[in-house]
């Protein structure tokens, strides 16, 4: 339904995990519990009028509520078809639906007859997040960081970065001075300077405190982020992204990237999988060797014959 919908729900301001995430939720629990065809749509009618969330919410606490009350907006939708709530048969469709009412239009080939064919699991894949922001900031992170090593760049080193992106990427990425941790995870500025400062973006780097420190203040102000002709090019089916790196010594080194580390098209390994696990359960001072036990069950999945082992371990 995300796909469908018209690219203008997006580019206007609506967050479609927000808007999106109900009907999926109503959908996923209304199988769970065995609902028919009609009571399907029942749901999804019900869902549809819970359906909210704005992108002007990035980089504040809002922004993740989305995605809770999507599932929650999901939850009431079954429980309400359950107790014989009433709703519109066509919610998705009709002139006054979802689909119009919040993108104006929709794309009815991409979703009649495609239902898993083929099932998105596994084409075009699943991304995993290496770096604790906003998606759209990951192949330029995954290049700087490639030039670093390739390069041995160094902060110090560094007059000015020039980093272009399509011009939808700006609309999500509005944070360009961020003073928080949650404005930074959509600053561009912010994931490229924390990288060339430390070599690492983790949970640690997105705190106040160090968003606020004077050489990562300075570096975001080194940071140029603008709409590139070529990137635009490329189209919106990537996330097209070019780095010019200015050193002060005149060199200046060049770099682009479709993709993020993490995406189907460069993924992760499970080893990387793995220590960001690692790095998160530190984070929160969750004991080592539980983590290593996650690990190491998590590897041999496919054999686990009962998954209570691992909400179990999960849950200490």
């Amino acid at each position: 339904m995300a796909e469908a919908i018209s690219p203008r729900h997006y580019e206007e301001g609506f967050h479609s995990t927000g808007t999106c995430g109900p009907l999926g939720a109503a959908v996923a629990g209304g199988k769970l519990v065995g609902f028919d065809a009609k009571q399907i749509r029942r749901a999804l009618s019900i869902a549809a009028s819970q359906a909210a969330g704005l992108r002007e919410n990035f980089g504040t606490m809002t922004k993740p509520f989305h995605a809770g009350h999507a599932a929650e907006s999901g939850i009431v939708a079954v429980d309400l078809t359950n107790l014989g709530w009433t709703a519109a048969d066509q919610i998705l469709e009709a002139p006054r639906g979802f689909f119009h009412a919040y993108g104006g239009t929709y794309d009815p080939s991409v979703i009649v007859n495609h239902l898993g064919k083929p099932w998105t699991f596994s084409s075009p894949g699943v991304s995993i997040k290496p770096f604790p922001s906003g998606s759209l900031t990951h192949p330029g992170m995954t290049e700087l960081l490639r030039l670093m090593r390739k390069e041995h760049i160094k902060a110090a080193d560094v007059g000015r970065v020039d980093v272009g992106t399509n011009h939808n990427m700006p609309n999500a990425l509005i944070h360009h001075r961020p003073i928080t941790g949650l404005q930074a995870k959509f600053s561009m500025e912010f994931c490229l300077a924390v990288l060339l400062l430390y070599g690492e973006a983790t949970l640690a780097e997105f705190r106040d405190e160090v968003v606020n420190r004077p050489e990562v203040q300075a570096m975001i102000h080194r940071v140029n982020f603008y709409v590139d002709p070529d990137a635009d090019k490329a189209g919106f089916d990537k996330m097209t992204t070019i780095l010019r790196i200015h050193l002060k010594n005149g060199k200046t080194l060049s770099g682009r990237a479709d993709f993020g580390k993490g995406s189907p098209a460069n993924p992760m390994t499970y080893e990387e999988v793995a220590d960001k696990f690692r790095g998160n359960a530190a984070f929160v001072n969750w004991p080592k060797q539980n983590a290593e036990m996650v690990v190491d069950l998590v590897r041999a999945l496919e054999r686990v014959d009962d998954a209570r082992k691992l909400v179990a371990l999960c849950g200490k």
